[in-house]
């Protein structure tokens, strides 16, 4: 059976899974926005919309779907606003800034 990936954008109620999945990878929790690549309901990999960097689970095996993640982070869906520039339009601007790409979540 094969293990079903679900990639979403992740919200302060998954903030215990992403300290856990930091103490796991001894790296501190990348900054907010972040997608999440979700497998069998446990958070195994995260990524930073802002910064870029990641994090994820040493003990799977976990380097396609950070890929996947930084790829998704990257792409920039219509009119070249992705998920990060429509966050910020949506509240107001009050996203951090960031040079480079955005995303857009995928479930």
């Amino acid at each position: 059976m094969e293990d079903k990936l679900e990639i979403r954008l992740l919200d302060p109620q998954d903030g215990a899974a992403v300290a856990r999945l930091a103490e796991l990878d001894t790296a501190k929790p990348p900054p907010s926005p972040l997608l999440g690549g979700i497998i069998d309901g446990r958070l195994v990999a995260a990524h930073s919309l802002s910064t870029g960097e990641s994090i994820a689970d040493p003990f799977r095996p976990t380097a396609e779907i950070r890929s996947l993640l930084a790829r998704r982070a990257g792409q920039s869906p219509s009119g070249g606003r992705g998920l990060l520039g429509r966050l910020r339009e949506r509240l107001g601007g009050e996203l951090p800034a960031r040079s480079g790409h955005a995303s857009e979540a995928v479930r």
